[in-house]
């Protein structure tokens, strides 16, 4: 047997022709990563390949070799989740699959000849690699080949046809997606690198479950990423938009991918820090709150000394935030001050420490496996204060969570993969009032008294997730498994057990306002009283499951059908168990040199609940925590007032909480179509359509709610007050159409973008939502509360290899609806959601939302070195909200209130945010 190794660096830069370097031997074959314009590359194996056959018959149509391989970035750290195309002679692709966890691939080619490895991955120029099968009878020896993926100069990957690049029409190449790549995350305007944040303003939260959007860290879900943000490789919304591998419609969650150990040793340390010094004033404070925020995060990685093919990750961040809450209120007006003006600085203080460490390893050829731990301790104080809402009426609030992951993938042969994930949480939560008193809400202008937020919350949980991939043919089938709760939750439940009063206007036959709510509250005169008490530990079970299978069929070589069908269960409706979710997408690349491709697809798509429902039915159901709700007339019901509330609360019924018989799961239908386009250096253009519908909807509907023929003061069963039914009889509709691009214009101009406009109605809110009039539920048609009709997002970096370059975010929508209240209780029913008649839901706006921000930065290298992995230092600073626009986040609702349509709460002025960075 002969081979041949050697180690190759390809040119700099300043090179405008692609370097292939081949060897073609009558038995072996050496193949080295190709540089594009503009990239460094380096590549060192030992390639040898047997012929197949067996004594002197034909060949075997078995795989006439195995490609082998790992995929890493120029600082070594190994790239998961890559595309790896095998490409014959006629630019079909013969065989694909992409890296797994560590980086590694492994490919079945069907025949012996020439091909093209095509590796890509989003924030990476392309790299091509030629290969030469020739045959040979020595045993086999599998070649090992080191892929290392430039990084690109664009924030995204373009996927292009199978003779340049990997195939258009996979179904994760759709571009109408939003990526942020390890190098936007170091070059964007990213405020307190909280990049999970800046994202999220890309996702839509028309598609959202009723427990959120969703959050796939590594493709497990999770609730939150588990390493420090700059161990973060990519940010992905949207990446394949009807794969039945997930729940969730692909625009309503975040999927993270973290980087793995590297195989030599790197870090970075990031330092962020701002002070109120630096920015404009709260355009609601009376005075500029003092403020400071202090943010150490890194990681480092690298082999284990002394420990064969071993690596490790090791993440941490501090964030040290000193912020004030800023409340405007309207208490009584006195003498000193006639308009009852209250404005002050409240300090709310956070901490937050986490860090996380990672151990990995590779067993043998076929498999790699890596056990992790993570811990997060979070604290703050004054939490729910601002706006209306006093410092009397905040708490503490303190989180701690731990993780222990462990993951691995197995080659089971050249084309059949296994990916298997098993995390392990705990969490603990726990909330305490700043002041131990009863609540006051004075509607439409302060809440103050206490919080009533006593609580407790403990979780244990087990998550599972598998997936096999196996590739055949012009087949690539993925079949899964997942378990994302198998969940035991305590709660010790000590909320609003002094009670809470609320204080209403009081309107006359005509409508006109006889007395204010802050006339009411200082005449002592309160329109209701609310009050827990009874049993306050509950342990309740959160339990959910779900299961995949998808087949991407290449049925020509421009156009591809990916069917699959997904099926999910959990123990909120246990006994609703047929949600099979059909998913169907196809791509059509139309002209695969300009890269003009057609996609559409659609699918079913179940609800969620998470564990508020769960709970509400475990504390209320059978009435173990007591829950009282009084109505305080204060002409008819004097009686209650004073010192004899007690014996009102004593005498009152409780309330209950239960799931409406036969209950359905909510379930939404969405599909939609798309063209996209390159242009320019390496950009791509999209252009969505789709719509949305929602049936079975959840929301709450008090179904002993008291009758018009009592005036609404007795109910139809008195030995209970208010039974919540939580009940999927809600609808909601919408259409959006989506602009999009990403990449590369030219060398002086690169980024990602979004213009959304979009149109959603609806007659419910959510599970906890209740109607005006709880007789007439279905009268509630209107916008629904996530209808903004224009929506801008936008992230560009000019000039990003000069010292003169500029980030920019810049994000512009339509203000959300709100909705105009009386304040008043005419219905009885102790919710104070009445609206004037004839108001529908929604019917106002909140102000447009205007932010720009900017960010200037630039690395010194400290070696005469200037390759990528060399050492840096870097300096950046950002100016957020640059325009200083007043973005209002809540009103005043009530109408009768002297504030009423006013801005009570806005988003941060401008804030300047300076930062350092080492990276070795």
């Amino acid at each position: 047997m002969h081979s041949v190794k050697f180690r190759c660096t390809a040119l700099s830069s300043a090179l405008s022709v692609p370097v292939i370097a081949l060897i073609s031997l009558p038995f072996t074959a050496v193949a080295l990563p190709a540089a594009g314009p503009g990239v460094t590359g380096s590549g060192s194996f030992t390639a040898t390949y047997p012929a197949i056959g067996l004594g002197n018959g034909p060949a075997s149509s078995a795989p006439a070799a195995v490609v082998r391989g790992t995929v890493a970035d120029p600082s070594g750290a190994i790239v998961p989740n890559a595309e790896v195309d095998l490409v014959d002679g006629k630019g079909a692709v013969a065989a694909t699959l992409h890296s797994d966890g560590e980086g590694n691939f492994q490919l079945a080619a069907p025949a012996l000849g020439d091909y093209t490895l095509v590796v890509s991955e989003a924030g990476f120029d392309t790299v091509k690699t030629v290969v030469k099968l020739g045959p040979q009878s020595a045993p086999p020896l599998t070649p090992m080949l080191h892929i290392v993926l430039p990084i690109s100069a664009a924030s995204t990957t373009i996927n292009v046809n199978a003779g340049s690049s990997v195939d258009l029409t996979a179904t994760d190449a759709n571009s109408d997606t939003s990526v942020m790549s390890a190098d936007d995350l170091k070059a964007l305007p990213i405020f307190d690198n909280d990049y999970a944040t800046a994202m999220s303003a890309f996702l839509d939260s028309g598609t959202e479950g009723t427990g959120g959007a969703g959050l796939l860290v590594d493709g497990v879900e999770a609730n939150r990423a588990t390493v420090s943000a700059s161990a973060v490789q990519e940010v992905r919304i949207n990446q394949d938009p009807y794969s039945a591998q997930y729940y969730w419609p692909g625009r309503g969650q975040m999927e993270i991918i973290t980087k793995s150990a590297a195989d030599h040793y790197h870090g970075q340390f990031n330092f962020s820090f701002r002070d109120s010094a630096l920015n404009a004033q709260n355009a609601l404070a009376a005075t500029k709150p003092a403020e400071q925020r202090r943010i150490y995060e890194g990681h480092v990685t690298g082999p284990i000394p002394h420990a064969k093919n071993s690596g490790f990750l090791i993440t941490f961040n501090r964030a040290e935030e000193d912020l004030d809450a800023v409340v405007v209120a309207t208490l009584a007006p006195t003498t000193a001050d006639p308009t009852g003006l209250f404005q002050a600085n409240v300090p709310a203080p956070t901490r937050d420490t986490e860090f996380s460490t990672r151990a990995s390893h590779q067993f043998g050829d076929r498999h790699s496996a890596y056990a992790q731990y993570s811990y997060q301790d979070w604290n703050a104080q004054n939490q729910g204060v601002g706006g209306q809402t006093l410092a009397a009426a905040g708490y503490t609030n303190r989180y701690h969570e731990d993780d222990v992951i462990f993951h691995i993938d197995s080659t089971l042969s050249p084309v059949l993969l296994n990916q298997l994930s098993l995390v392990f949480e705990h969490d603990r939560g726990q909330n305490q009032n700043a002041i131990e008193a009863p609540q006051v809400s004075v509607s439409g202008d302060y809440v103050g008294g206490s919080a009533q937020n006593d609580s407790v919350s403990t979780e244990y949980n087990a998550r599972l997730n598998d997936m096999v991939t196996w590739t055949h043919g012009r087949h690539t089938v993925k079949v899964g498994a997942s378990i994302p709760h198998i969940d035991r939750r305590v709660l010790d439940d000590n909320t609003n057990d002094q009670g809470s009063y609320t204080f209403a206007p009081t309107l006359g036959a005509n409508g006109n306002v006889i007395a204010t709510a802050l006339q009411n509250q200082a005449a002592d005169l309160p329109s209701a009283f609310t009050e827990n008490s009874g049993v306050s530990r509950f342990v309740y079970h959160q339990q959910e499951a779900g299961a995949f299978a998808q087949d991407q069929w290449k049925i020509t070589d421009r156009f591809s059908l990916t069917p699959g069908l997904r099926y999910d269960w959990q123990n909120f409706l246990a006994q609703d168990r047929l949600t099979f979710s059909p998913r169907v997408s196809f791509a059509w690349a139309i002209n695969p040199d300009r890269k003009i491709v057609l996609r559409g697809g659609g699918g079913v798509y179940y609800d969620r609940f998470g564990s508020g429902p769960l709970i509400d039915l475990a504390r209320y159901q059978n009435g173990l925590r007591r829950s009282v709700n009084l109505s305080l007339n204060p002409v008819a019901e004097p009686q209650c007032l004073g010192n004899s509330i007690s014996s009102c609360v004593a005498d009152a019924p409780y309330n209950l909480v239960e799931l409406q018989p036969n209950a359905k799961v909510p379930y939404q239908i969405q599909y939609g179509l798309s063209i996209e386009r390159g242009f320019g250096k390496s950009a791509v253009g999209t252009i969505s359509v789709y719509s949305v519908r929602g049936d079975d909807r959840f929301r709450s509907v008090d179904i002993n709610a008291p009758t018009p023929e009592s005036n609404y003061t007795e109910r139809p069963n008195p030995a209970y007050g208010r039974i919540r039914e939580m009940q999927p009889e809600g609808t909601f509709m919408g259409n959006s159409m989506d602009i999009s691009f990403h990449g590369a214009l030219n060398k002086y101009f690169t980024g990602f973008g979004r213009y959304t406009w979009s149109h959603f109605e609806s007659n419910q809110e959510g599970i906890g939502w209740f109607p005006q009039n709880q007789l007439a539920p279905n009268d509630e048609w209107a916008n629904s509360s996530w209808d903004r009709r224009n929506r801008l997002g936008m992230y560009a970096i000019f000039n990003h290899e000069s010292v003169a370059n500029l980030a920019v975010g810049i994000f512009a929508n339509a203000g959300s609806p709100w909705t105009v209240l009386t304040g008043t209780d005419p219905y009885g029913d102790d919710l104070f959601n009445a609206r004037p008649e004839g108001v529908a839901r929604n019917s106002e706006n909140l102000p447009n939302y205007v932010d720009l921000d900017v960010r200037w930065g630039h690395d010194f290298h400290l070696t005469q070195s200037k390759e990528e992995e060399s050492p840096k230092l870097g300096f950046s600073a950002g100016a957020f909200n640059v325009l200083n626009h007043e973005n209002g986040t809540a009103v005043d609702q009530v109408e009768s209130s002297s504030e009423f349509g006013q801005v009570t709460t806005v988003a941060p002025p401008r804030r300047i945010q300076l930062a350092m960075r080492f990276e070795f």
